[in-house]
């Protein structure tokens, strides 16, 4: 049970949280979801204004560096997940330059435990992106895939038309895996549709698969959902890691299985609107809202806006 009501977990309790996470020395895991905020919510460029991406990278780099200062100098960045499909919002320089801050503010790792991971849109995404991005340092990437409306059979082509270039890409030029996140909603009821998908999928041969439901149906009604994906994909030779997460039975589960260990290891920084944090001991969560988030950066204080202690004997919270 957590000692403190989660809304009355601030910035300065979770400043604390980093700053005892330092006797243990764990490797960092950081997850930043870009953009910062949805397009409805990003202005307008103003003539002779900053770009909104400048502008959001300013107040990414700010919590950076609020969250350096916590931390002891030796800590590396051992992983970076890079959710919230970002291309085609941002240019190859704007990728090239939220890396640069990265490796100004942090270690990053360097050696085989390194997991970076991109999560990208395969309708937007080409090899050219993909080369820039390992370039970069990335191993690791997910392609998600929009929900389906009806049956989509033309649309599940053109995804696979996509998805194809990339995968013999990252197979040639080394990334650690591959994986393809189906988005799955009310349709996925219907067990033709979704046997559908999940064939299609499986006919792709990534090393990885993975089921998010979005908008999905009742707690039972997504425990059958995932009870035939878990029939369905075994008997075509993948693993199940977890609820709607798979791997092909060779190298790719073996791998994943590692992945997990060492990110279990790791201590989680969430950067950006909604990022989550876990600590040894406590947990904290950055306010959704992009203006709140905004505010709190602007102010010079971090944007966490609930959290709890883990352990009975917490620190008195601060005020």
């Amino acid at each position: 049970m957590p000692v403190t009501a989660p809304d009355h977990f601030g910035a300065d309790d979770y400043a604390q949280a980093l700053a005892i996470s330092n006797d243990t020395d764990r490797p960092l895991s950081l997850h930043l979801r870009l953009p910062l905020r949805p397009p409805e919510a990003t202005p307008p460029r103003r003539p002779g204004g900053m770009d909104p991406f400048e502008v959001d990278l300013a107040r990414l780099d700010r919590e950076m560096v609020l969250i350096r200062r916590c931390l002891s100098a030796g800590r590396r960045i051992q992983a970076l997940q890079w959710v919230g499909s970002a291309l085609p919002g941002m240019s190859l320089a704007q990728m090239s330059e939220l890396i640069d801050r990265l490796e100004a503010r942090f270690s990053l790792e360097t050696g085989r435990d390194r997991d970076f991971t991109v999560e990208l849109d395969p309708l937007a995404t080409d090899i050219f992106a993909l080369r820039h991005l390992e370039a970069l340092g990335f191993n690791r990437l997910s392609l998600v895939l929009p929900t389906r409306r009806g049956r989509q059979a033309t649309a599940d082509r053109s995804a696979a038309a996509c998805i194809d270039p990339l995968l013999d890409e990252t197979q040639r030029v080394g990334w650690r895996s591959l994986e393809l996140v189906q988005l799955i909603g009310p349709w996925c009821q219907s067990r033709a549709p979704l046997t559908e998908t999940l064939i299609a999928l499986a006919a792709m041969g990534p090393p990885r698969i993975t089921l998010r439901p979005v908008a999905c149906p009742s707690g039972l009604r997504l425990r059958h959902v995932l009870d035939a994906a878990d029939a369905l994909l075994l008997a075509r030779g993948y693993g199940v890691l977890g609820p709607g997460t798979y791997a092909r039975r060779n190298a790719a589960l073996a791998d994943a299985h590692a992945q997990a260990r060492r990110e279990a290891a790791r201590d989680r920084l969430g950067l950006g609107t909604g990022g989550v944090s876990r600590l040894p001991d406590a947990e904290a969560r950055n306010t959704t809202n992009p203006w709140a988030y905004a505010a709190a950066l602007d102010a010079g204080r971090l944007a966490t806006a609930s959290g709890h202690w883990r352990r009975a004997d917490a620190p008195p919270q601060v005020r």
